[in-house]
């Protein structure tokens, strides 16, 4: 699964050093803007996994950006990364759901880890929804059928496709692994 970042911060050299972090660090995808005003029409327009917010700029700050992606109800975590870092701010962005709040300078392995981190959270997010959405099906046969699909799906996750070993370690038919993966039956 690709991962999409967003960072917004009006110190055209920081997003430089965050977009390099990324693409030389990380499998993620990275864009930027120094315009903070620009973050609605983004937002609308593209889907996040995570935000990287500059706390003090001009025209929206971090924890407007941060405010705004939680009323909405969108699934972006952000992070704050600041200059100006203060408890009274920490606390802030802590009681609007911020996901880290970092302070400048930091190392790069500092933001790699939190990005990952972010990522892992997501996933966690993701698994918890489908989990969630297999136990509100109906009726049983349909859960069940949505259950062994979505087994089927890890299973090949986990084995590479390879539908022998899956087969072999899950007990279930190659028609049936097939039919799960939309491949038709030999």
């Amino acid at each position: 699964m690709r991962y999409n970042i967003l960072a917004v911060d009006d110190e055209p050299h920081m997003l430089v050093l965050l977009e390099r972090i990324v693409k030389e660090k990380t499998p993620y995808t990275i864009m930027t803007t120094n315009n903070s005003l620009e973050m609605p029409r983004l937002l609308e327009q593209n889907k996040f996994d995570l935000i990287i917010a500059d706390l003090k700029m001009p025209g929206m700050d971090g924890i407007d950006i941060l405010r705004m992606v939680k009323e909405q109800k969108r699934e972006e975590e952000v992070i704050i990364i600041t200059a100006f870092g203060s408890l009274e701010t920490a606390v802030e962005a802590l009681s609007f759901g911020v996901l880290d709040y970092i302070t400048k300078p930091f190392k790069k392995e500092q933001i790699i880890f939190t990005v990952d981190r972010a990522v892992k959270w997501q996933n966690l997010k993701r698994a918890v929804k489908e989990t969630a959405a297999l136990f509100e099906s109906e009726p049983y046969e349909k859960a069940l059928n949505a259950f062994e699909n979505a087994y089927i799906l890890k299973l090949s996750e986990r084995y590479k496709g390879d539908i022998q070993i899956m087969s072999d370690k899950a007990g279930i038919s190659q028609d049936r692994i097939r039919q799960a993966m939309g491949m038709k039956n030999t």
